[in-house]
C-alpha cells in the first residue's frame, strides 16, 4: 500500500558525498565489526528473502512458482501485507487484518496468506498518514495524546485501542513480524511531521514490548526518493542533499530493530527509470546512506520494497518512471540493468543487509498503479507515476535467474555456492553509535593518478566473479584540495551495467559504494576523502553489458 503520490522535479542531481576520517581515526565502524542485534535477526549472518506485497499476487506466486515441482523454488522466509491505522477514514483501521480488504492494489485477506505460507516470516506495513484529509498528522497526534483542539480522550482511546488489538493479532499467529510503522517515513507523499512520528512510534514500541510480543520487531523505514521537497522549509526535514537529514526522523536506538529503506533503483537502472526526469541526491548515493546511518548505529537492514520500477517482465519492455514510453527490450538486457545491479548490491553489503524484500508485482494489472502511454507522472491517468509488471514468473529467463539467486548460501533456505560462517555478522549484544557520518559535497578534482585495468582477483567480493580481461579499463584517484579525492573507473571500449567500489583506509573497516556515471567525463565515480598521510586500498567489481556477471579486480592503494 504505498500511497505515492509522484512528485516534479525541482533540480538538478547533485551527489552526495562520505567523509571518511576525522583526525585520522577511520569513521564509520562496518557492522562486520561490530555485533548486529535485533529481534528476529537470521542465524549465521544470512539473509531472510520475503516477497510481497498482496494477497492476489502471493497467491499466483504460491500457485505458478511454489506449486510447480519442476521449479523446486526455494520458500520465501516471509511474506509483506499492509494494514492502517487511520479513524474515521476507508478502509477502517487494521483493514486486511480481521476481514478481507481491496484500496486499488491488490486485495489484503492476512488470514488466506498465512494459511498459504505457514511458518513465513510477516512484514507489515502500517500506514499512518491522514495525506488524503488536509495532512493535519491527526493519527500521530493522537496515538501520542496531544492536547490539540481535535484530538478528545475518546479519539486518543480509539487509536490506542486499535494498537493493542493488532499488537495481540500479532502475538496470537506466534510468527516473527516485521513492523514497519509507518514505513516510507521521510517520503514527502505522506507528509509525516518528524516528532509527531517519533513519539509515535516510540508509543507503538512501548506497547508492543508491554503486551509481551516479543517475536514482533519494529522496523524504521525510510523512502530513499531522491528529489528534495519544500525546500523553502527545512523544518519539514524533506530536504535530501543535506547528509544529515535522516537524524531527525529517527526514534533511537532502543526503540529500533531495523532500519529500512526501499530500493527501486540502481546504477545499472537510473538511465532508463530516471532518464526524462531528474534527481537532487544520485538515488544510489541515497541508499548508501541509509546503509551507512544503519552501519553506525550497529542496526541491520531491511530492504523492505523493492521492484524494478518502468520495466515489464511480461511484455518486455522499458520505460521512465516519470513518463511512460513503453520501449521494447529483451529479458537479458531487464536481468543486466535491473536485476544484476539488485543481487550485487545486496552481496556487497551482506554485512549489514539481513532482510531483502522483493515486490512481485504487476502493477500495470492494479488500479492505484495505472499508467496511460504518454502519461506523465502526477497527471491525468498516471498519479503515481509508471511501474510495470514485476512479477518474475512471467518470463521464464527472468524466473529462473531469480530463483538461482535465492538459492545461494547467503540467503536463509539457500544453499549453493561458497559461504563462511553464513552471509555475515550474527549475534551480538545491543550497543550504541559507532560513529560514521555523511559529509557534504566535495568540488572539482584535479591532477591524479592512472591505473590499467590488469591483474586478477584478490578477494573482498562475493560469489560469481571473474578476473577482468587485460586491459579491459583504466582507473585512478583524482585527487582534490583537502584530501576530497574521486575515484574513477573508466572502460577502454563498451559499457557498464554497474561499477562498485570496495575500499578501506588505513586498514580499518570495508565499506561499499555503488559509483556513478559521469558522463562528461566518460567515467564511473566515487567521490572520497584521503587525508595527508593516510592509505586507502580499494578495487572494483563491474558488468559490461555484454555479459551476465561480474568481474573483479586486483587491489590498488593511494597515500594522500
Amino acid at each position: 500500500m504505498r500511497l505515492r503520490t509522484a512528485l516534479t522535479a525541482s533540480a538538478t542531481a547533485v551527489a552526495a558525498t562520505l567523509a571518511l576520517l576525522t583526525a585520522g581515526t577511520a569513521a564509520g565502524t562496518t557492522a562486520s565489526a561490530a555485533a548486529l542485534t535485533a529481534r528476529n535477526l537470521p542465524a549465521d549472518g544470512k539473509i531472510l528473502p520475503v516477497m510481497g506485497q498482496d494477497s492476489d499476487t502471493l497467491s499466483d506466486y504460491k500457485t505458478q512458482v511454489l506449486d510447480n515441482t519442476a521449479l523446486n523454488a526455494p520458500k520465501p522466509g516471509g511474506v509483506t501485507l499492509y494494514t492502517n491505522l487511520v479513524e474515521g477514514g476507508s478502509p477502517a483501521p487494521l483493514a486486511g487484518m480481521f476481514s478481507p480488504a481491496d484500496w486499488g492494489s491488490g486485495s489484503v485477506d492476512f488470514t488466506k496468506t498465512l494459511s498459504q505460507y505457514p511458518g513465513a516470516a510477516l512484514a507489515v506495513g502500517l500506514y499512518m498518514s491522514d495525506a488524503t484529509a488536509g495532512c493535519g498528522n491527526q493519527p500521530l497526534r493522537a496515538i501520542i495524546g496531544r492536547p490539540d483542539a481535535d484530538i478528545t480522550p475518546q479519539l486518543t482511546q480509539r487509536y490506542r485501542g486499535d494498537i493493542d488489538r493488532m499488537v495481540n493479532q500479532f502475538k496470537s499467529w506466534d510468527r516473527q513480524v516485521f513492523l514497519r510503522i509507518g514505513y516510507e517515513f521521510d517520503g514527502p507523499w505522506n507528509c509525516y511531521n518528524a516528532d509527531f512520528y517519533k513519539q509515535a512510534f516510540q508509543y507503538i514500541k512501548g506497547r508492543i514490548d508491554a503486551l509481551g510480543a516479543t517475536k514482533v520487531a519494529t522496523v524504521w523505514q525510510s523512502a530513499a526518493w531522491p528529489q528534495n521537497s519544500s525546500p523553502d522549509h527545512p523544518e519539514y526535514n524533506y530536504t535530501v542533499t543535506d547528509p544529515n537529514h535522516l537524524n531527525p526522523w529517527y526514534p533511537g536506538d532502543s526503540y529500533v530493530d531495523y532500519v529500512g529503506l526501499s530500493d527501486f533503483y540502481n546504477a545499472g537502472s537510473l538511465a532508463t527509470q530516471w532518464g526524462c526526469g531528474s534527481y537532487d541526491v544520485n538515488p544510489v548515493t541515497l541508499q548508501n546512506r541509509v546503509l551507512d546511518f544503519a552501519r553506525s548505529h550497529t542496526k541491520p537492514v531491511m530492504i523492505a520494497e523493492a521492484s524494478p520500477q518502468g520495466y515489464s517482465t511480461s511484455g518486455l519492455t522499458k520505460s521512465c518512471i516519470m513518463k511512460k514510453n513503453p520501449q521494447t527490450t529483451s529479458a537479458a538486457t531487464l536481468l543486466n540493468e535491473w536485476y544484476a545491479g539488485y543481487w550485487s548490491w545486496i552481496e556487497q553489503n551482506s554485512d549489514v543487509i539481513r532482510v531483502a524484500s522483493y515486490i512481485n508485482t504487476d502493477w500495470d494489472g492494479q488500479t492505484q498503479w495505472q499508467c496511460a502511454n504518454g502519461s506523465s507522472a502526477g497527471g491525468t491517468g498516471c498519479a503515481n507515476g509508471y511501474w510495470g509488471d514485476a512479477r518474475i514468473q512471467a518470463n521464464p529467463t527472468v524466473r529462473d535467474a531469480f530463483l538461482n539467486e535465492l538459492r545461494k548460501c547467503v540467503f536463509v533456505g539457500g544453499a549453493s555456492g561458497t559461504c563462511t560462517g553464513g552471509g555475515g555478522t550474527s549475534g551480538g549484544t545491543t550497543g550504541g553509535s559507532t560513529g560514521g557520518s555523511t559529509g557534504g559535497t566535495t568540488g572539482g578534482s584535479t591532477g591524479g593518478t592512472t591505473g590499467g585495468g590488469t591483474g586478477g582477483t584478490t578477494g573482498g567480493s562475493t560469489g560469481g566473479t571473474t578476473p577482468p580481461p587485460s586491459g579491459d579499463f583504466t582507473q585512478g584517484v583524482a585527487t582534490g584540495s583537502g584530501g576530497h579525492d574521486t575515484l574513477w573507473f573508466k572502460p577502454v571500449a563498451g559499457a557498464e551495467s554497474f561499477v562498485a567500489v570496495h575500499y578501506t583506509l588505513d586498514g580499518g573497516g570495508q565499506l561499499n559504494y555503488m559509483a556513478t556515471y559521469n558522463s562528461s567525463t566518460g567515467r564511473w565515480e566515487l567521490p572520497v576523502t584521503v587525508p595527508a598521510g593516510h592509505t586507502l586500498s580499494y578495487w572494483f567489481d563491474y558488468q559490461p553489458t555484454t555479459q551476465t556477471y561480474q568481474n573483479t579486480t586486483a587491489h590498488y592503494t593511494f597515500t594522500g
